[in-house]
């Protein structure tokens, strides 16, 4: 009997992306690489994106469509990840787009070396431009890379191309009501508890769209974003096993992270700020930034919050440096 498992299953979690989603899907169906399978996971959208998915479906059996009610972008990929039969795995976002050449060349190099993950570039485009993004690890020793990933690795599932044997031996997954660094969380899953073999393949194949016209989770900052952000953190203590050596290192670094944030965008009050991870209050000269950008978030954690931040603001302005 023929085996008809697929080489590769591509996840694309969707909600109201009817805007964007006809050039994700063509993008996929014109791959020169054609062993594949993609799934759809249609999170209760309102708008016609489900339609669309359906009629890409009916177009093209490799195609496979899962409707389900909103439960967020986390719920969404872990619903795609149990659907997939794939050898490999890799996610595209229905308001992005790729190469024809991205699965063929990412397979081709995981095969190659044997590859767990294949990690390559990937392309930021906006309106105005495309900017080539590098990704290329220091060294791709496992634990070398999940320390990357806190730095300039992105956390994304998108230019990384997994074997699907490698996540269910840890039984890695997306977790329920996490929907922001859903991804990075499902890497270092895989990072901190396995000898992964990983190649880097010196290519860009997807795009990775940026509408500054609407307003992403990040950028429409809010204490529900907060909020979120603690439940990543305290997920990644809880994941991240004592056995590495660098563990409280990149939890601080996500914590500095999360209070940097909330200075940038200042919603809290002076008191409620300081209460933002204080055992870090301390620790504000050491972040790698400008000696005025310390100076100010220094300020901000000793009783000067608004004062600051409104400072921050202003040399950001004479700079010439966007504000949100």
């Amino acid at each position: 009997m023929k085996d008809i498992t697929p080489k590769i299953s591509i996840i694309s979690p969707v909600y109201n992306a009817e805007r964007y989603i006809v050039k994700c899907l063509d993008s996929i169906l014109v791959q020169t690489f054609q062993d594949w399978e993609l799934i759809l996971v249609d999170d209760g959208s309102s708008d016609k994106s489900g339609v669309i998915c359906d009629e890409y479906a009916a177009r093209d059996s490799r195609v496979i469509v899962i409707h389900k009610e909103k439960g967020g972008v986390g719920a969404a990929r872990q619903t795609g990840l149990d659907a997939v039969t794939g050898e490999y795995v890799i996610h595209a976002d229905p308001d992005d787009w790729v190469e024809p050449t991205m699965l063929q060349e990412l397979y081709a190099k995981a095969v190659a070396e044997a590859a767990d993950v294949v990690i390559c570039d990937y392309y930021v485009d906006t309106k105005k431009k495309t900017s080539l993004v590098k990704q290329q690890p220091a060294s791709l020793d496992a634990k070398n890379i999940l320390k990357e990933l806190f730095q300039q690795l992105h956390g994304s599932c998108c230019n990384k191309l997994v074997k699907r044997a490698c996540y269910n031996k840890v039984k890695a997954c997306f977790f329920p009501g996490i929907n922001y660094c859903e991804d990075l969380l499902f890497w270092i899953q895989i990072y901190a508890y396995l000898d992964v073999k990983t190649a880097y393949l010196n290519r860009a194949f997807y795009h990775y769209y940026v509408d500054q016209s609407h307003q992403s989770i990040t950028a429409n900052y809010s204490r529900s974003f907060l909020k979120m952000s603690y439940a990543v953190i305290e997920k990644m203590e809880e994941i991240i096993p004592d056995s590495i050596p660098f563990r409280h290192e990149l939890i601080n670094s996500k914590k500095m992270s999360v209070k940097y944030e909330a200075f940038e965008h200042p919603i809290l009050t002076s008191k409620e700020y300081r209460l933002v991870y204080p055992e870090l209050n301390c620790k504000i000269m050491e972040k790698n930034t400008s000696l005025i950008n310390r100076s100010l978030f220094y300020l901000s954690c000793h009783g000067f919050y608004h004062a600051a931040t409104k400072l921050y603001k202003i040399k950001n302005k004479l700079s010439g440096h966007y504000v949100r």
